[in-house]
This record gives C-alpha cells, structure tokens and sequence, in this order.
C-alpha cells in the first residue's frame, strides 16, 4: 500500500493527510489557554543533547544553532559534543541574548553514552586502559556536572552510584526503532518534505515504550531524573535538502525545566531536582503544564518527594484539552480527557503523568512528566 502510493494519486492523497494534521495542529494552537504560573517559578523551555561541527559527525555551525534556538524559542540549550578538548576552546558557553546555552559532553565507553552536562574540564576517557563508567561519573560529579544515561536501550550499567537520570527519549533510537516505516516515511518525504517538514516529522512520532518502562523500574528504587534527548547533528542532506536541520529537530521535542530564573545554577538545580517534563512541541506549545501534590500542609512539584497524607491529593493542569493518563509505580492509576486532573492519593508509591493528543483520528504523546514520590 506504501508503494502504490507512488503511483498515481499517491502524492495527493499524502498530501491531504498533512492538510488533515495542519487543520488539527491548528485547531490545537487557537484552543490554547495560558495557565497561571506556580508561584515563584517559571517553566522554561529548552533542548539537551545537541552537537556541533566539534563532534565529527556534525556540520552544524555556532551560527546555525544559536539561530535555530532563537527562532525555536528555547531558553536554554545544553549542548554535548562527542568528548573533545574543543568543546573548552571553541563550544559554545554562557548568555547569547535571551539564550542561556550550558556546555557538556556525550562520553562514550563499551557502547555506553553518558551525557556530561555542565563540565568544567576535559574528562581523559583512557588511562590504563578504558576508564569504566563508574570512574566517568565520578569525574563529572567531581566538577559538580551531572550525568544522563543516554541511548537508554544500550546502556548496562544502570547501579552506577552518582547517575543523575536518563533520556527516557531519544530522537535516534526512535528512528532507528520504526525501520518499518521507512518506506511510508520516504514516501511523505518525496511528496511533502518541502512544504510540510512538521507533518513528515510527525510520522515517526510514538510513545517510547521500552524507555519508560526501563524508567518506572528505576524510580521505583531510586530517584532518576527523565529528559528528552534531541541528539541533534544537523547532518543529513539529500539533493541539497537538509533533512534534519536544528529548527526541525529542536521543535520536535523539548525539554522543560520548571525553576525561578533562566541562569545556569537555578536551571541546573531544577534539573537536578526533576523539576522538568518533556513535550513534542510539533504538536502544541506545552509551557505552563503543571503536576502538583498538596495536602492543607504541604506543596509538591514533579520531582520532589512528599509525605503521605490521607488529604493528599494529585493535580495535573494542562494548555490543551488531552488525554491524561497517571500512572502509578508504571501501571496507569487514572485516565481522563480534559485540561485538568485530580487524583486522591490512596498508597504511597511513584506517580506521573502522560497526555496525549488526537490528530487526524492517531493518539500522539504529548507530555512526560516526571514523577512525584509519595513516600
């Protein structure tokens, strides 16, 4: 059927399924409403995991990122080239206008990627011989950085001490899991690339299953922070047509990191705090979503741990209308359609929220926050 569609009336009718997903998106982006911030915080929006021309198999320029990230509206980026001493003499570090732009490093051992953020010096990945993961880590902490599995499906060394979380998404191993859709893929790219990159985009956009539930396992040992990793390179062209380029990549999905200034000790709190949830902005803006514990004593965002209190109660607010799914200890506890969501807390355990949007009659994930720990 994928093939036929090359033929005659092939490209019209891909064509009017991205027409379809614009009329959707579009109805989604007039049927936002702007919710009143948590006091004291603001939800800033950004990207980790990005490459530059310092990693090999990158051609993107500071020019082209610092641009991209501008026209995006990120506030942060958190960029991680391939481990160099460049990154300390030519990567990009510090306030660019509007832009807070953190410097880190994706370090590589035995098939193993940890993202190093905030680094201060050149991590040496050999000595004797490979350092082994945990000495990496403990290096990066001693800088005061922190330290993301990254590539989650081919990380092994999960008990490492001192692991400040994981990508629960990466844009890489989600193209590389859906192979399958290459043809259907090529065919929308054929057709529609040009005119509707978004929408071709949208077609290898799905909930990354294996990752969470990885994740859930996780946070029910211990507190592991979850972000979404953009692994932008700025690398593929065809014909002269950039396939990936970072304005692309970086609207595809962001990170959001919930914390009272844009300066690189409070983001870098937040973030170590899990005061963060992830969106796929291709489908909506999400800034302004909130996931709140309270009881008549006490206050919790994503990330914090909470006492139990019979009058503990969850709430999920949202800018759009979606399908909001809680799940408890990795098993969905609440599932409701709408901007708002309140759930009593019966046991403890660890709590978080998914939402999802309907476009052109397919369910796509929109939010993954991170969890609340009821203790």
């Amino acid at each position: 059927m994928v093939l036929a569609g090359l033929g005659i009336g092939g490209p019209f009718f891909i064509r009017q399924v991205h027409q379809e997903r614009l009329d959707d998106i579009e109805r989604l982006q007039n049927e936002r409403e702007t919710l009143p911030p948590i006091p004291g915080l603001t939800d800033f929006k950004g990207v980790i995991h990005a490459h530059t021309h310092i990693s090999h198999d990158s051609t993107g320029t500071p020019d082209d990122i610092i641009r991209a990230a501008r026209e995006t509206g990120l506030r942060f980026l958190m960029t991680t080239d391939h481990n160099s001493k460049r990154i300390f003499t030519e990567g990009l570090h510090g306030d660019y206008g509007d832009l807070l732009i953190i410097r880190g490093a994706e370090i590589i051992q035995a098939s193993q990627s940890i993202l190093a953020i905030h680094l201060k010096e050149y991590i040496e990945e050999w000595g004797a011989g490979p350092k082994p993961i945990w000495q990496i880590v403990n290096e990066i902490k001693s800088q005061g950085g922190l330290a993301f599995a990254a590539h989650s499906s081919r990380f092994k060394e999960w008990g490492t001490e001192g692991i400040d979380g994981m990508e629960f998404y990466d844009m890489a191993d989600s193209a590389l899991a859906l192979k399958w859709k290459i043809p259907w893929v090529a065919a929308q790219a054929i057709a529609s690339f040009q005119d509707h990159p978004d929408e071709v985009y949208l077609s290898m956009l799905s909930r990354p299953d294996d990752s969470l539930n990885r994740w859930d396992r996780l946070t029910k040992k211990r507190k592991c922070v979850g972000i979404a990793g953009n692994d932008a390179h700025q690398r593929f062209a065809i014909l002269g047509r950039q396939l990936d380029p970072y304005q692309l990549v970086f609207r595809f999905v962001q990170t959001h990191i919930l914390a009272p200034a844009c300066e690189e000790t409070a983001l870098l709190k937040a973030l170590m705090a899990g005061h963060t949830y992830a969106s796929f902005g291709l489908l909506a803006d999400a800034t302004g979503f909130q996931f709140t514990a309270s009881d008549p004593t006490t206050r919790g965002i994503m990330g914090d741990s909470i006492p139990y209190s019979p009058n503990l109660v969850l709430t999920a607010r949202m800018p759009n209308k979606g399908m909001i799914q809680l799940y408890h200890n990795g098993i969905m506890a609440g599932l409701k359609t709408a901007r708002h969501m309140e759930y009593q807390v019966k046991e403890r355990g660890v709590y978080r929220i998914e939402v999802s949007l309907p476009i052109n009659g397919t369910l796509y994930p929109w939010i993954i926050s991170n969890p609340i720990y009821v203790i």
